[in-house]
């Protein structure tokens, strides 16, 4: 979802107030989207707005915004600006996931019309969890390396060992 928000504080209140009544099964998006679904320009979404579940689903034509149109996972992943993280139950990557239950909510593989097995979208939803772990691991250590292992100096920008 991307939203151009102007800053109001009638706004924030009549949104906290709908997030307190929430129970813990109402979402942030469909709050937001109860609260301005009719007042609310719709942008084209299919470049900035791609769910990783996307991928998991069976259909594709509210994402696709046709019934007739194939579904191309690589295609889809091609054109993305923006990918979001949303594959419920799986947790979001920063958080501690089971690989048992990774594994078993992964996209299913397909058959094309010539009957041979597709996996595209497996592997491309695959990637965006490991892609995310790894470049999480790269930049802990970096910031371990940058700020644990070393003070810097403040008036010339020098590393020392701790």
């Amino acid at each position: 979802m991307l939203m151009l928000i102007e800053p109001s504080e009638v706004e924030f209140a009549r949104i906290m107030s709908v997030m307190d009544a929430a129970s813990s099964n109402d979402y942030d998006m469909e709050i937001i989207n109860s609260l301005y679904r009719n007042n609310a320009m719709v942008l084209p979404h299919r470049r900035y707005a791609l769910l990783t579940g996307e991928f998991r689903s069976e259909s594709h034509a509210k994402y696709l915004g046709s019934e007739i149109e194939p579904w191309d996972p690589a295609r889809a992943y091609s054109e993305a600006k923006l990918v979001h993280f949303s594959d419920w139950p799986l947790p979001k990557p920063w958080l501690h996931i089971d690989e048992e239950l990774r594994l078993a909510l992964q996209p299913n593989c397909t058959n094309t019309t010539g009957g041979a097995v597709d996996c595209t979208a497996r592997i491309i939803w695959n990637s965006f969890y490991t892609y995310f772990q790894m470049k999480r691991k790269v930049l802990l250590q970096d910031f371990y390396i940058k700020h644990i292992c070393f003070n810097a100096n403040k008036t010339t920008g020098n590393l020392q060992l701790n």
